[in-house]
């Protein structure tokens, strides 16, 4: 059973590979991985039927299904149920609503499955024992300790008695979890914009530009270059560690969720296949996750007219943008127009509204 997480903690995950685990071992994790995975869908689909998307603990009778079913336990029945059940609920909010189907083959052991230990052996670290319950007892997984995981610890993150058991390309992982006391918040510093693309990298609202060699590599790709995303997600991490946080308390960035929304047929298909490689997401999450950390709050605004409305005289006016270039056609302020987006996202920070689209033109004015 799922626990209630405490909203005043962090939570990070580590993942390894278990390349090293002997093949018994493996033979048994990937039996109960492909067990769990079937019950999994049985209350997906058990769910969807019922069109329930609470996402709640399920009550017995509806666990003891998988019971006479499958013959697993009712702790586990019960555990699989409650990830079963979330699953539904994510088309909760969707107003056209598909039944989910479980692709990826990973499920979460709580502490009732296995614990963590610190492990003395060859090259090992740490011990994932699974004691039961419905998990294979008695079994021990081994764990290397890595330089990451290791400054981790040292930070004062602790490793919770949770794991996540999956399987990606036929191999078995294991993410440890780790978690940390929230930071207080940010009182101090200022309100930061950020505006991004795959050619300019992230441009910042107090000066700061970082990540302008992504274009350069990008263009650099083949046609059918591969491993190009975990190149960029790399490249990604180095770039956001050069940002100077210090004196940012609030950082605004674009929420591009639905950005692509109705724009099918719109760019050519070389465009796209370049632009699918900036992971605005991925770069999104990593901000979070380094905001988080610092006690910054981020902010996600909707990116309606920000590129074209001047921050100078608080006008827009779709002439004012020529690709890098912003000249407004009304004040004649002259900027690069990523950086111009980004003082309009501060301006939204600052006023406090997710977007333009809630105030008239006329009131639109600058903080300037």
């Amino acid at each position: 059973m799922a626990a209630r997480r405490d909203k005043g903690m962090m939570s990070r995950s580590y993942r390894v590979y278990l390349n090293d685990l002997n093949q018994g071992k493996q033979e048994v994790l990937k039996a109960f991985l492909h067990r769990c995975h079937d019950i999994m869908q049985y209350f997906v689909d058990l769910y969807w039927r019922r069109q329930d998307f609470r996402g709640k603990l399920a009550d017995l009778s509806t666990a003891h299904r998988a019971v006479k079913r499958f013959g697993a336990t009712t702790r586990l029945s019960q555990a699989l149920a409650k990830q079963g059940g979330e699953v539904v609920a994510s088309q909760r909010k969707r107003i056209k609503k598909r039944k989910p189907n479980l692709q990826r083959q990973v499920v979460t052991l709580f502490y009732h499955f296995v614990s963590v230990e610190p492990f003395r052996g060859n090259g090992f670290n740490w011990a994932v024992r699974f004691t039961g319950s419905g998990a294979p007892k008695g079994l021990t997984v081994p764990i290397p300790s890595t330089k990451p995981l290791n400054e981790k610890l040292a930070d004062g993150w602790n490793l919770r008695q949770t794991i996540r058991l999956g399987m990606r390309k036929g191999r078995l992982f294991i993410d440890l979890l780790l978690e940390k006391k929230r930071p207080t918040p940010k009182t101090e510093g200022r309100v930061v914009g950020m505006d991004s693309n795959y050619k300019n990298g992230l441009v910042f609202s107090d000066g700061q530009n970082v990540g302008t060699e992504l274009y350069h590599l990008i263009q650099g790709f083949a046609k059918r270059q591969k491993h190009t995303r975990a190149e960029i997600k790399s490249w990604l991490g180095q770039a956001i560690k050069q940002i100077d946080f210090s004196q940012i308390k609030v950082l605004v960035i674009e929420d591009l969720k639905k950005v692509k929304s109705g724009k099918r047929g719109t760019f050519s298909r070389r465009f796209n296949r370049r632009l699918s490689h900036w992971l605005y997401a991925y770069a999104a999450s990593l901000l979070q996750r380094h905001c988080e950390v610092k006690g910054i709050e981020v902010q996600r605004k909707d990116p309606w007219k920000t590129s074209q409305r001047c921050y100078a005289c608080g006008k827009w006016d779709r002439r004012n943008r020529r690709g890098d270039r912003f000249l407004c056609v009304n004040c004649n302020h002259a900027d690069h127009a990523d950086f111009n987006a980004s003082k309009n996202l501060e301006y939204l920070g600052l006023a406090g509204i997710y977007g333009f689209r809630l105030l008239p033109s006329s009131r639109c004015q600058s903080f300037e």
